[in-house]
């Protein structure tokens, strides 16, 4: 029974992932004796619950705790609502859009809008690529345009929310990216550069040329993911330039980058990354070149053919 789960799960000091395993998949009446128990756990168990629960989904396929991660949307712990907005990172259901939405919108908790914010930005590009219930899609528009001008939300919401919005090929997208930029803080100055990268638009492209230079660490790094995202072949020399940065994060970056971009001359210089001495570095190579093989190279049906397939 799923009450004697969790009473197995409030106890001792660690959660069992075994037992928490078994929260996997909860049909319609368990998801009731669920609601029943939930509360009654410590907000800390419950936290530390569901980020064992986080970890098994990133980690094996055949776990389903959305229905854990829905209910838990709407507990008494901010961090508990925080950490069930990321363990839906694969949702894309509009019940669970409107739900961001109105979470972006009126949840007391910094922590919770920023992560619905977040949440919010793979709906965003679901709305750019229509695929979103038009209404659900018109509500996912509206909170993340609210926020993004509300000069009383913090910063640390606001730039989340600019980074959302970056997917959507809107003037005023585009203007709110430019203001952002020129903001003196500079962490939305490093925002409005990831956004540039989510916009995918060459009319940043000069910009994020620039800031690949930056002397902020940070904005290298966001640069660099952006300049993979423009695909540029403009940006392949600055990226192999980034190769030697003292900053790892940078490095990587930069390596992913030109896994994005693609091309001789960069398969040459990850090429040369994958016989580095520093392990880091060498796989993330190795995940580059997979990722440059599998964009480039074309499908082949030879290895579905056999003698007896007709000619025509």
């Amino acid at each position: 029974m799923i009450k004697d789960v969790l009473t197995r799960l409030g106890d001792g000091e660690t959660p069992s992932a075994v037992e928490v395993g078994r929260l996997s998949g909860l049909s319609t009446s368990e998801m009731a004796e669920f609601l029943a128990s939930w509360s009654v756990i410590p907000a800390e168990r419950r936290r530390a619950i569901l980020r064992v629960a986080i970890d098994l989904a990133e980690n094996d396929v055949h776990v389903d705790f959305g229905s854990l991660f829905k209910a838990a949307l709407t507990d008494s712990d901010a961090s508990v609502r925080a950490a069930a907005i990321e363990g839906l990172w694969e949702d894309e259901e509009y019940r669970t859009a409107d739900q961001l939405a109105r979470m972006l919108r009126d949840d007391p908790d910094e922590q919770v809008r920023e992560a619905a914010a977040l949440g919010l930005a793979r709906f965003a590009t679901l709305v750019e690529e229509g695929k979103l219930y038009a209404p659900a899609a018109q509500r996912v528009r509206d909170a993340l345009m609210t926020a993004a001008r509300d000069d009383r939300e913090s910063v640390t919401v606001r730039r989340r929310v600019l980074e959302a919005l970056g997917v959507l090929s809107e003037p005023q997208v585009g203007d709110m990216i430019a203001a952002a930029y020129a903001d003196a803080d500079p962490r939305m100055r490093a925002s409005a550069i990831y956004a540039m990268g989510r916009a995918a638009d060459e009319r940043w492209l000069t910009t994020i040329l620039q800031e690949l230079e930056n002397d902020d660490p940070e904005l290298r790094f966001e640069s660099a993911r952006a300049a993979g995202r423009l695909g540029s072949s403009r940006v392949v020399v600055p990226l192999i330039t980034l190769l030697d940065d003292p900053d790892l994060e940078v490095r990587q970056a930069a390596i992913g980058a030109l896994g994005e971009v693609g091309g001789d001359v960069a398969r040459k210089a990850l090429q040369q990354c994958a016989r580095s001495a520093d392990p880091v570095i060498r796989d993330a190579a190795a995940e580059a070149l997979d990722q440059l093989d599998i964009e480039t190279t074309p499908l082949s049906i030879a290895p579905f053919l056999n003698d007896s397939t007709p000619t025509i």
